[in-house]
């Protein structure tokens, strides 16, 4: 079988989908199987709509056996407006009171510059051509996914769509069910979902139950000696105490880092005095806000505030296992797979009960759920994690009773597998057992 994984960045890019691709195409390799990525050559979400500085990206290369194919960003007038502008301009034309059949062409054809790339076209016709199946990853870039998926369906091809819907509020979930979009989930021969109130979405918007598939992300064996070693070497190179919080992610609204820094300021007026780590992108926007704090406020709050960048992923687990909780707030997390990591490690969350985590997320059993945008309750369940050290043991035990027994990756990887084998095989026809995950 060879699989070809559309994805609209692949690593170096850090994200959820990315390392769901790296992971499956790593092992799909390993068991044999031929597997090519076609993605775009972006190495963080600002490269999508303006040129980045860095170095390129080769692009063609192997990758331990798997064929990476990078089409390079282009970046037309009026740039780097011309994302916003499209993007709008297709969220309206969903909302015309016109018949499907006429918006959906138009939202295909202003899909195709979301994101404009070079030599797309021919590209992907050949790729496909080459592929005994297509794994479209992630409909918000809807022209990479969209367009995949009708050059696969073009060539008689199975399609495995893999939405990753934000739920976090009715905007961000219209921006996944736009009319083009939705004839891909229907059309697809298997739709997957992460969690099963992505599932109820899906079905919400005419996906047949026999092609929905719930199947999580899982997480690799943990190597936590080596972790625990690093631990104190990793907080002596960034000068970090010996307890803190840790948030992993884009530091943006969305992801809830500006929320984590106002429950922060909260604890500091009460006198609980404790440290935040934020390590990943963004972190310009989250450092301008803590300069508009009041003065004496913002001076206590940001001597506890440490904002490392990007950090490979050694130092990502040795800051797991040091951190006292893991904190994400968020509301843009189709899953959260750090979520998992954490757990790993024995580790409580506390996570917004929105979308992705509050589907793997018992509240008071492996880990505190509190509202998105909700500073107070942030801060109240910091302070409970903080001070109850017997909860915060209980959680994170728990947590990792549950990511052993449900989110271990050859779960995962078998139900992934079992979906591509069986659709790809001549004489499937596309018929294939339902994969049915439960959580």
């Amino acid at each position: 079988m060879h699989l070809l994984m559309v994805v609209p960045a692949f690593a170096p890019f850090v994200g959820g989908a990315q390392t769901l691709c790296r992971m499956l195409a790593a092992q799909l390799v390993a068991d044999g199987h031929g597997v090519t990525v076609l993605t775009t050559n972006a190495q963080e979400a600002e490269d999508f709509w303006r040129p980045p500085t860095r170095q390129p990206l080769p692009n063609h290369e192997m990758i331990r056996g798997v064929s990476v194919v990078r089409l390079p960003l282009v970046y037309p007038w009026p740039a780097p407006w011309h994302f916003g502008v499209l993007r709008r301009a297709s969220h309206s034309v969903s909302r015309l009171p016109v018949p499907v059949a006429w918006r959906e062409p138009l939202l295909r054809y202003l899909a195709r510059f979301m994101p404009p790339l070079e030599g797309y076209q021919p590209t992907l016709s050949a790729c496909v051509a080459a592929a005994d199946g297509v794994m479209v990853v992630d409909a918000a870039w809807d022209g990479l996914f969209v367009g995949a998926a009708q050059a696969a369906f073009a060539q008689s091809k199975p399609v495995f769509a893999v939405p990753l819907i934000h739920m976090g509020s009715p905007a961000m979930m219209a921006g996944f069910g736009m009319a083009h979009q939705l004839a891909v989930y229907r059309q697809a021969t298997a739709t997957i979902a992460l969690t099963p109130p992505e599932a109820t979405v899906l079905v919400e918007w005419g996906v047949s139950p026999p092609k929905l598939h719930c199947v999580p992300l899982g997480v690799e064996a943990l190597k936590s000696a080596e972790a625990k070693q690093m631990r104190h070497s990793v907080n002596k190179r960034y000068g970090l105490p010996s307890r803190y919080l840790l948030f992993l992610g884009a530091a943006t609204y969305d992801k809830g880092a500006l929320t984590l820094a106002q429950a922060m300021a909260e604890l500091a007026q009460a006198g609980h005095h404790i440290h935040a780590v934020f390590a990943g992108s963004h972190q310009g926007a989250l450092a301008r806000f803590l300069e508009t704090m009041p003065t004496q406020l913002g001076n206590s709050v940001r001597q506890r505030v440490h904002l490392l960048g990007m950090v490979d992923e050694p130092t990502k687990h040795a800051l797991l296992a040091g951190c006292l909780a893991l904190v994400l707030p968020s509301r843009v997390d189709s899953f959260g797979i750090v979520l998992l990591e954490a757990w790993q490690h024995g580790k409580p969350v506390i996570a917004a009960a929105i979308g992705g985590p509050a589907a793997i997320v018992t509240h008071d059993e492996t880990g505190l759920l509190v509202g998105f945008d909700a500073p107070d309750a942030l801060a109240e369940a910091i302070r409970r994690m903080a001070d109850e050290a017997d909860l915060a043991d209980r959680l994170g035990a728990a947590g990792r009773e549950v990511v052993n027994s449900r989110y271990t990756w050859q779960r995962v990887y078998h139900s992934f597998e079992q979906l591509f084998s069986q659709a790809c095989r001549p004489s499937a026809g596309g018929h294939f057992g339902h994969t049915d995950e439960r959580f």
